[in-house]
């Protein structure tokens, strides 16, 4: 080999070694890539995880391009540095070119790892969630990322052309700037959305009562707008950002049980205890009231037309709160009417002097 270089001119050794340099790093490029294919993804399948064997299914390609964008790049360096034609237009244009390849290379590397690790995150923790909030926000992020990394590739190559980008910097922070104003309110309820998602005050199939008394069971926890089910059976459409800023009652926290307040007004002259116990009997009596806490009562009030005394007992389940009520309600009025207690109506005595 050293003999027939002999017989060969300084810039054509030169150019020899450069493609010898290039040649060794495809070669290089696919053997790494066997190794890759052939050794470390067979292991990463053994692994518990998915995101080694996502990592290295995504990255498998890239890394093999870069490898020869590398050579590329060191082949042409070597060109530059033993010809010494730098003003040469053929070896700036190969320099330039290798430059680039170089750059895209590394920038394909790093969204091949970004675009893995957030597959994986929605595959193994996001969609094991009750909301496609944390998913769609995600997948949104991962694009925003991989735009950024691509931008600030463009930037390099820019800067090493010396092409002056801070007129393109500007403009992108002007156009960024006004794009952020006009989706002020979307991303605003965007983010409010993920909040919510990692605060969870409530989740898909609590009931809850918002700042406006409006109440309903939630369905869906959107990227924008809360869906909450009323018991009108409505869809209420609320933007996060009102729900994130406001105060929200969730009605099963911390747990699913519910106190009912209950005013009955009885005749004047009515055995109070004797109502005490009736009240008492029927809760006890009902499998719905919770035994503990107890149902009790309380005489709270001398009224215009009655005495008025507070029922309070507890409901093992919110949803079942009317139901329970109504029972209840109907064994007071059969009691009371078999018992003689008379729940008296407004009445007012008028006297007339002449």
């Amino acid at each position: 080999m050293n003999g027939f270089l002999d017989f060969v001119s300084e810039p054509g050794r030169s150019c020899l070694v450069g493609a010898l340099i290039f040649v060794s790093s495809v070669v290089v490029a696919y053997f790494v890539r066997l190794v890759w294919s052939h050794v470390f993804l067979p292991l990463a399948r053994r692994t518990r995880t998915d995101l080694d064997r996502l990592l290295l299914e995504a990255t498998r390609t890239p890394v093999y391009l870069l490898l020869m964008a590398y050579g590329f790049y060191f082949a042409v360096q070597y060109l530059v540095a033993n010809l010494g034609l730098t003003e040469s237009l053929v070896l700036k244009v190969l320099t330039g070119l290798a430059y680039i390849s170089l750059v895209l290379g590394i920038a394909l590397v790093a969204t091949a790892i970004i675009r893995s690790f957030f597959h994986w995150f929605l595959k193994d923790v996001a969609s094991k969630t009750q909301t496609p909030v944390d998913e769609q926000f995600v997948r949104l992020l991962g694009r925003v990322i991989q735009i950024v990394v691509y931008f600030i590739a463009a930037t390099v190559i820019l800067s090493y052309f010396k092409v002056n980008i801070s007129g393109f910097l500007a403009t992108a922070g002007v156009a960024s700037l006004a794009v952020a104003l006009a989706a002020q309110e979307t991303l605003a309820n965007m983010i409010s959305g993920f909040m919510l998602i990692l605060d969870k005050p409530f989740r898909v199939g609590d009931w809850i009562q918002l700042a406006s008394g409006e109440m309903g069971i939630v369905q869906e926890i959107g990227l924008r707008t809360t869906k909450i089910l009323s018991f009108d059976h409505t869809l209420l459409i609320v933007p996060n950002a009102e729900i994130a800023k406001n105060k929200v009652i969730n009605r099963n926290y911390p747990d699913l049980k519910i106190k009912v307040r209950q005013t009955i007004g009885v005749a004047y002259g009515t055995d109070l205890e004797k109502v005490k116990r009736i009240l008492q009997e029927i809760c006890l009596a009902n499998e719905k009231v919770l035994k503990e806490p107890p149902p009790v009562v309380f005489f709270t009030e001398f009224g215009e037309s009655s005495l008025n005394l507070l029922l309070v007992y507890w409901i093992g389940d919110l949803r079942e709160q009317f139901l329970v009520t109504d029972q209840v309600n109907m064994e007071i009025k059969r009691r009371f009417e078999a018992e003689g207690i008379v729940i008296p109506f407004p009445q007012r005595d008028v006297h007339l002097y002449q």
